[in-house]
């Protein structure tokens, strides 16, 4: 019994492990250098996704390494989904001007909803980008 018990303690343990560390919504973010330290935020959704135009949308930005952000523009903007009004078919790029080399972090929360689902999802955002 005691053995049953430990193997079923290890494995889920082993379950809520890999589930804390996967990804928990779909938003994948990028950086694009436009210019010496001016930068475009980038974030994109899969298809029959869209981005909620009127949530409480809150995006942070720290860095670390030796990076420092001087500026940056985190409003949401973009075109009306073509399937429903109330989203944004993506979001433009947002303006961002960074001064050295290093991490930057990411977090907070967006709001999107899966056409296909039908449900509206607020993903809790915690990424780190490189910026070389």
């Amino acid at each position: 019994m005691l053995t049953f018990s430990l193997f079923c303690f290890g494995f889920f343990s082993a379950s809520m492990a890999d589930s804390f560390n996967q990804k928990a919504h779909p938003i994948t973010f990028s950086i694009k250098k436009v210019s010496e330290g001016k930068y475009q935020l980038q974030m994109d959704l899969p298809p029959d996704y869209g981005f909620q135009k009127l949530a409480p949308h809150k995006l942070l930005l720290s860095s670390k390494g030796g990076l420092a952000v001087k500026k940056a523009d985190l409003t949401l903007t973009g075109p009306t989904h073509p399937k429903k009004v109330e989203y944004f078919e993506y979001v433009k790029a947002m303006p961002l001007t960074l001064e050295g080399k290093g991490s930057l972090e990411l977090n907070g929360k967006i709001f999107y909803c899966n056409f296909v689902k039908n449900i509206c999802i607020p993903g809790k955002v915690s990424e780190t980008i490189e910026i070389p």
